[in-house]
């Protein structure tokens, strides 16, 4: 959901969340100029992000997210208006989040303070700063101080990181843990009530969120949980590449983080594959537009279909190409790549550049 479309979509199509919202000082913004940084923090990555503040910029609560696969699997309007009416439950008591992991505020900075801002909407008639751009602007400021790291890009983890699977209207509640994960081994089950993580306040997906985005690669979480209406309390240990996912394809920062293919296509059909004899299951995209010189210098084609890219033949998304050597190769690599162009296929090899190209 685009920030522009949340009052059209939800707001005035949902007559609770819209007497709910006659109960808050409700405040959109659409861009990010201007916004404090040092208060404002979240996945920039995201289209949507709603917080839950008082007076005061002391935070109740968050709201949005998403799972790789799903851009609003943890946007529904059952659990909005679920959050609205604890929200206001704990307005009524005071009880904003103390915890460690909430931001202040106190130094206010700007996203046109970033350095590498200006260069990037130089280009733009339109000088709106998005979401993603605040992202893109912090890791190629890395780049230019020799800091940056591609483990940089894997920004909020989700529970699903861990293995735990949160109801998307009760975003508290756990409904499946994966089989050896970091989960598994912490004693947590389906159908516990998370209340807290490393005594963190936990009312949404949003929230468990904020907790593992402050938690370094190696620890423990503290979860405290309710199963039966008894408290419970469950450590769980983090060691690895537990933040990364395995399809970071969504994310408008990753081209920052290395060499594209210099291309867009589209995915084949089932039927379209089986014209091609391409096997069901397996790697058929139909490029449909070449940008980058690099490509066009290896041979490719408007109209090839890639069955294989650097030995790989599963199925993927154009997102998921795009992703593979961002991720996986740097400036100056090569890659195979095999397409089908009629009936013969023709194996290529793209040699990427030196560096980024603007």
């Amino acid at each position: 959901m685009a920030c522009a479309d949340f009052d059209g979509q939800v707001v005035r199509q949902d007559p609770e969340i819209a007497e709910l919202a006659q109960r808050f000082i409700c405040v959109r913004i659409q861009s990010m100029n201007g916004v404090n940084l040092d208060l404002f923090q979240f996945e920039y990555d995201l289209t949507w992000m709603g917080f839950f503040m008082d007076g005061k910029d002391r935070f109740y609560a968050r709201y949005g997210g998403r799972l790789d696969n799903n851009a609003e699997s943890h946007l529904s309007q059952q659990s909005l208006a679920r959050v609205m009416r604890q929200v206001i439950d704990l307005h009524r008591a005071k009880a904003v989040q103390t915890s460690r992991y909430e931001p202040q505020g106190l130094t206010p900075r700007v996203p046109e303070q970033l350095p590498t801002i200006k260069a990037m909407l130089a280009s733009r008639d339109n000088k709106c700063i998005h979401c993603h751009d605040v992202k893109v602007a912090n890791l190629k400021h890395l780049q230019t101080l020799n800091r940056f790291r591609r483990d940089l890009v894997f920004t909020y983890p989700t529970p699903a990181n861990l293995g735990i699977a949160i109801d998307p209207d009760r975003q508290n509640l756990v409904i499946r843990i994966t089989p050896d994960s970091p989960a598994s081994q912490s004693g947590l089950r389906p159908g516990d009530l998370v209340q807290s993580v490393n005594g963190y306040r936990i009312l949404t997906f949003a929230d468990f969120s904020r907790v593992l985005e402050k938690t370094p690669a190696v620890g423990e979480l503290i979860i405290n949980y309710l199963r039966a209406d008894k408290s419970r309390t469950s450590r769980l240990q983090l060691s690895g590449n537990w933040r990364h996912t395995a399809d970071p394809s969504w994310r408008e920062s990753l081209h920052v983080a290395g060499p594209n293919c210099g291309l867009w296509g589209k995915k084949l059909s089932a039927r379209e594959k089986q014209k091609h004899g391409i096997p069901t299951g397996q790697l058929g995209l139909k490029v449909t537009f070449i940008w980058g010189a690099h490509t066009r210098r290896a041979g490719l084609r408007v109209g090839d279909i890639i069955v294989a890219l650097d030995g790989l033949r599963r199925d993927m998304t154009i997102q998921q190409l795009h992703a593979y050597p961002m991720l996986r190769k740097d400036y100056g690599d090569t890659m195979p790549i095999v397409v089908q162009r009629g009936k013969r296929r023709r194996s290529l090899a793209i040699r990427f550049p030196d560096g980024p190209v603007e």
